[in-house]
């Protein structure tokens, strides 16, 4: 009986409990797609780094030999260590591409994933080469291709192709913003095929460290593990000139690890807000339902069900529409947003088989949803279930309404009847019009959210290449150019010469790795404080990047300690000025404070506007020439994916707006049907109560969005502040954004309003004023 009774209740009240259902299925929706993503991201990140043995450490240096081995080995706590020899070098197929080239004895450590052709074994010839490399120039294992290592060309053929653990995320030079795998490539051979005999010096060596996994990160007491390790290879190698750099340092890894977590912390960002929004709706909902069936629950507990029937059959209302809203959502968010979102990442990051997968949160979220509902359910039906039969069978007293202050004072006089008639509405019905306030902040949220990332990613751009570079083209020297040789061709393009590197920086024990710019005099590069005014730094000092400055907990005026990557000189300076770049923390001075220094300028960038066309195209000193729109092309693969994200923002947020502000339309017309038929019995015309009703909805509309926008603010805030340490975005609101948010807010919730005012016309005066029978 009480089934049957279910189900006519739940048609007869289909749009409220429809909202439930919905925002149920939208909370997990979002959830666990989000949850699924990053989960298997997560999971295929450590499967990968753990079957492959991620190395922990690397040494960098100019020439270990096997004593120096041998002594890293000797270290308490190093279990495994390799030499190699890595160079930058050319693949010579349709044109001259980028090829990073590691010459190997062994491959214990990271070990090669291959794709397709044979495993690498030591003395073997030929070479491995990446495998978006093989599928975008359309190379197969057995074709013969053609090197080039520092002017020397030689042929090699293909035996593999492969993933590496330590090629997860890749960028072949400091110029380039985001990855096109296939237009550059690394590969791996052994070292006896190194081209030119006898000059192989090996430059890296990989460590692997007992005491540092390849799961979750890396911990504060594995980067202290990390670091005495490296203590001890400066003591043993008795050199200053090697640097040793954790995972945590390494590009490949933190930018991977930093994307996974970004996507794990707004996991619970959006869910949140629907969740609230379907408790808020249960509370009116069940209320009123109680409420309106008082004289039911009287007689269901006559005929001898208990009470604990009786709140179990009401609160069985939010425990299977929430239940089935989150298995609903669940599911489609497991198989369209994970979905969705992983083939995009797999166009970024080098993993084999990366999926989503589900995870123990997943299913967690949807019991915390059904029990919190459930608990809402039940403590919104307990007023009415606690009555004894004989009373619950009589209807409920009047309730007792008081003036409030509002009412009491003169101004109340002075307000037209339609505003005092919707302050009374709003102040005796707190939790449905507070719903109407929470959806609509929810939606203006998310929308403003939405053009807000998009204002940001425009801005980066225009930033970075309109206000910071102002070059049209950059032209990339071939590493170990010569000065003269650089400085010649800066003459003939007009340019200004940068020169780019690899630092280490100290401070209180606390080292972290950064980037060099050391710029000649020119016109092309410009910096910007912390506040994006522009600013000229102080020739004499050394100017710190915000990010980097924040990171190490320094301040303009504080010391910190510094090497370039390589040379063994370290350098005690003061910050002599903050500055902030979106892509590249670290340091930047002039020419004549480096060479004050007592280095040598090597440019390796020429910043200018005159077009080289294709004359530097088989140039040996040109690595390639960068123009402001193939710069721009690498943000737009940026953008598709934050498109995708803006699509997905603006369909939850307009799904969200229609069904709150539709079930709470329609609830507020069954509310009010009896008092609408008075204001038709005293002379209001339909398009006047429709008015009435619609000056309601612009207020609280306009409450909504007036709490929505900083929420959104918020979001974006918190979106862009999980960035990885290298990257320092600004988020950034223009005015069209905070247009579009209350243009398109209050479009669809005068749109859903005018839509439900129509049923104004379908008020039956007799049936809505006759008393109780």
């Amino acid at each position: 009986m009480l089934l049957r009774k279910m189900a006519r209740d739940l048609l007869r009240s289909k749009v409220q409990f429809l909202s439930i259902f919905l925002m149920s299925l939208l909370s997990m929706y979002v959830f666990v797609g989000l949850d699924s993503e990053a989960n298997g991201m997560r999971y295929y990140e450590e499967q990968y780094y753990e079957e492959t043995d991620l190395c922990d450490l690397w040494i960098q240096g100019k020439a270990f030999r096997d004593d120096d081995l041998k002594a890293i080995l000797s270290i308490p706590g190093v279990v495994m260590a390799e030499k190699r020899c890595r160079e930058d070098g050319k693949v010579l197929l349709d044109s001259e591409l980028d090829m990073q080239m590691n010459f190997i004895d062994s491959n214990g450590i990271s070990r090669l994933v291959i794709v397709d052709g044979e495993d690498y074994a030591p003395g073997e010839s030929g070479v491995w080469i990446d495998c978006m490399l093989a599928k975008v120039q359309h190379l197969n294992v057995g074709d013969k291709i053609r090197l080039k290592l520092e002017g020397r060309e030689f042929d090699e053929v293909i035996r593999g192709t492969f993933y590496s653990p330590e090629y997860v995320y890749f960028l072949p030079d400091a110029a380039t913003m985001m990855p096109d795998y296939g237009q550059y490539g690394f590969c791996y051979m052994d070292s006896s095929e190194y081209p030119i005999s006898g000059e192989l010096t090996y430059n890296l060596i990989t460590a692997d460290v007992d005491g540092i996994d390849n799961t979750g990160g890396i911990s504060d007491d594995e980067k202290k593990l990390g670091q005495r390790i490296g203590d001890e290879v400066s003591l043993v190698l008795d050199s200053d000139k090697v640097v040793t750099t954790d995972k945590d340092a390494d590009l490949s890894y933190q930018t991977f690890h930093s994307e996974i977590e970004q996507h794990a912390s707004m996991t619970y960002l959006f869910p949140v807000v629907f969740l609230l929004i379907s408790i808020l709706g249960i509370i009116t909902t069940m209320t009123r339902m109680t409420s309106r069936q008082r004289v039911q629950i009287g007689t269901l507990k006559a005929l001898g069900f208990t009470k604990r029937t009786i709140t179990i059959h009401y609160a069985s209302y939010s425990f299977f529409l929430s239940l089935a809203g989150g298995i609903a959502g669940a599911v489609l968010g497991y198989c369209t947003i994970a979905e969705l979102i992983i083939s995009m990442q797999t166009d970024a990051y080098l993993v084999p088989n990366m999926s989503k997968a589900f995870s123990v949160k997943s299913f967690a979220g949807i019991m915390v949803s059904v029990a919190v509902s459930t608990l809402v359910s039940f403590i919104s039906c307990r007023k009415e279930l606690a009555p004894a039969p004989a009373e619950t069978l009589r209807p409920a007293s009047p309730k007792k309404l008081k003036h409030s202050a509002l009412e009491k004072s003169r101004l109340w006089l002075k307000l037209d009847f339609s505003t005092q008639w919707n302050i009374r509405d709003i102040l005796r019905n707190k939790v449905r019009s507070a719903m109407g306030m929470v959806g609509v902040l929810g939606c203006s949220m998310l929308l403003f959210g939405a053009f807000a990332c998009l204002d940001t990613m425009n801005f980066i751009t225009s930033w970075l290449y309109g206000e910071l570079n102002t070059s049209g083209y950059q032209i990339i020297m071939e590493p170990g150019t010569a000065y003269p040789v650089t400085q010649e061709y800066a003459k003939k393009y007009s340019g200004q010469m940068i020169q780019n590197g690899a630092l280490e920086f100290e401070v209180g024990g606390i080292k972290k790795s950064g980037t060099l710019t050391v710029y000649d005099v020119g016109n092309y590069i410009h910096f910007e404080d912390e506040h994006l005014k522009h600013t000229r730094l102080n020739p004499e000092g050394v100017a710190m990047t915000y990010k980097m400055a924040r990171t190490l907990g320094l301040r303009e005026g504080d010391m910190f300690r510094w090497h370039i990557v390589g040379d063994d000189k370290w350098r005690m300076d003061r910050v002599a000025g903050i500055y902030r770049h979106p892509t590249s923390q670290g340091i930047a001075m002039t020419r004549r404070l480096f060479e004050d220094m007592e280095y040598d300028f090597r440019p390796d960038c020429i910043c200018t506007n005159v077009d080289p066309g294709n004359y530097l195209d088989d140039d040996d000193h040109i690595t390639g020439v960068q123009g402001k729109t193939e710069m721009l092309e690498a943000f737009d693969s940026m953008k598709e994916m934050m498109y995708t994200m803006i699509y997905i923002l603006v369909a939850a947020a307009a799904i969200l707006g229609i069904v709150v502000l539709y079930n709470l339309g329609v609830l507020s017309l069954v509310e009010k049907n009896r008092e609408m038929a008075t204001l038709k019995v005293l002379g209001f015309t339909t398009g006047k109560i429709r008015g009435i009703l619609q000056m309601q909805n612009i207020w609280i509309t306009g409450a909504g969005i007036v709490f929505g926008i900083p929420a959104g603010m918020f979001l974006v805030t918190a979106l862009f502040a999980s960035m990885p340490e290298s990257m320092d975005y600004i988020a950034t609101y223009s005015p069209q954004s905070f247009l579009y948010t209350v243009a398109g807010t209050y479009a669809l919730s005068m749109t859903v309003n005018r839509l439900l005012s129509r049923k104004v016309k379908t008020v039956d005066m007799v049936d809505a004023l006759k008393g109780q029978e």
